[in-house]
């Protein structure tokens, strides 16, 4: 008869990865300087597509070697040919000098360097926030343009000095 692995756990038809990679890594350089460093808890491989599953997403994102911004997300995917990435669930991207977007869903695009979407979005930066649906940006978030239903919320410092909850 056949041989089936007893310890292959039981899966729906046509759902099972072929490969799965624990603590995986993805790294892009250009002239050998790191410009992005994708890793997640768990990578899954389907066979014929060039895009991977990422169970939990950190990328670190560099210029000239330096560290700027990180995103993080519940889950993701990553194309291993064009090197583009989707984040969804609950994604945050943080630069190194305090702000901060907040969204449920992301894609970066590796040719240009940006990303982009269609959803609701927070952004911050010191006591300013603005919300808006849709937004391009690039991830160090110096450039940032929200599209639609663009809102800024104004800290009024007297309503919430001093308060204690």
């Amino acid at each position: 008869g056949e041989s089936v692995p007893s310890a292959a756990p039981a899966r729906r038809a046509g759902a099972a990865p072929e490969q799965e990679f624990f603590d995986y890594r993805l790294i892009e350089t250009s002239a050998g300087v790191r410009r992005w460093v994708l890793e997640s808890s768990e990578m899954q491989k389907f066979s014929g597509r060039d895009d991977v599953l990422l169970v939990t997403v950190r990328m670190d994102f560099f210029r000239e070697g330096e560290h700027f911004s990180v995103l993080t997300s519940d889950s993701g995917r990553a194309n291993l040919a064009t090197r583009d990435v989707h984040t969804w669930g609950r994604v945050v991207v943080v630069t190194d000098d305090g702000r901060r977007l907040d969204t449920e869903e992301l894609f970066f695009a590796n040719s240009t360097q940006l990303i982009t979407n269609e959803v609701f979005n927070r952004f911050q930066r010191g006591a300013d926030v603005m919300t808006g649906i849709g937004l391009e940006a690039t991830p160090d978030l110096e450039y940032i343009e929200l599209k639609g239903d663009v809102q800024a919320e104004v800290v009024d410092d007297t309503d919430t000095r001093g308060e204690r909850p």
